[in-house]
């Protein structure tokens, strides 16, 4: 299968299938052709979660962690509630140092990078993290400091060189309440239940989900962020993207390459 737009429904919990992106053909103007032309992306075959073709993030290390891999891709509409699904091997070589950033969900105009918030913008992306760990990270009007929020869980530990499934469910919150959240489940197990977030301090539309965000590099923005080899030298290391599918509502994976059922 490939790009997909709107065909599955769920009848348990009305989860209704945006697109999915398997990588096995390549389809014009969508998200594999968005992927596929950034320099530091790359369509490769035999190594997604069933020997087929998957995405090759190449992480180039350097002064800053390592360079920045960004594409942002519209889902055609706007909503409250949506659930990021995708499968990520972490190379066997593959170094977290002091963690980096993960794909999300964003607004018409996603806020990252330490800049100021404002009412009509926000971000919800996820981190590895040092210890091969995982955690939110989250840009909303409640944050306490520059960067973004996070919430870890740190008995989950990824085991390099095998596929996860990771299910990103997120909703925003009710104008001037604090009731949205970002729960990460990994292979069909919540493993971080991220609540009490005020993404958004307007009910303009553009403050509704409505960008995927393929976000992701180590850093921070030092050199002791950065992939390096035993004589401390930069190193480059590489992680592999499959089935990637964004959901209305919720939709929980439980293994990779699979959509199963809905939780």
């Amino acid at each position: 299968m490939f790009l997909t737009t709107i065909v599955l429904q769920s009848t348990r919990l009305n989860a209704q299938m945006l697109f999915e992106e398997t990588f096995d053909k390549p389809t014009e103007k969508g998200l594999y052709e968005k992927l596929q032309s950034h320099r530091y992306l790359s369509i490769e075959q035999a190594i997604g979660t069933d020997q087929s073709p998957a995405l090759k993030a190449h992480y180039k290390s350097g002064e800053r962690g390592s360079e920045r891999i960004v594409v942002r891709y519209p889902l055609g509409e706007r909503g409250m509630e949506y659930t990021l699904c995708m499968d990520v091997k972490f190379d066997k070589d593959f170094q977290f140092v002091k963690g980096g950033k993960l794909h999300g969900l964003g607004p018409d105009r996603p806020i990252t990078g330490g800049n100021a918030m404002k009412p009509n913008g926000w971000s919800a992306r996820m981190m590895f993290h040092r210890d091969e760990q995982i955690q939110t990270y989250i840009y909303c009007q409640n944050k306490p400091g520059k960067y973004g929020m996070t919430k870890k869980n740190h008995a989950f530990k990824f085991v390099n060189d095998r596929y996860y499934a990771i299910s990103y469910h997120v909703r925003v919150n009710d104008l001037g309440k604090d009731n949205g959240f970002a729960h990460i489940y990994i292979d069909g197990k919540l493993i971080i239940e991220h609540n009490g977030i005020e993404y958004r301090g307007s009910d303009d539309p553009s403050t509704l989900i409505s960008q995927f965000m393929f976000s992701t590099f180590h850093g921070g923005h030092s050199p002791q962020w950065a992939p390096k080899d035993e004589n401390g030298k930069y190193k480059d290391v590489y992680a592999y993207y499959d089935n990637i599918s964004v959901w209305r509502n919720k939709h929980i994976k439980d293994q990779p390459g699979a959509i199963t059922k809905d939780h």
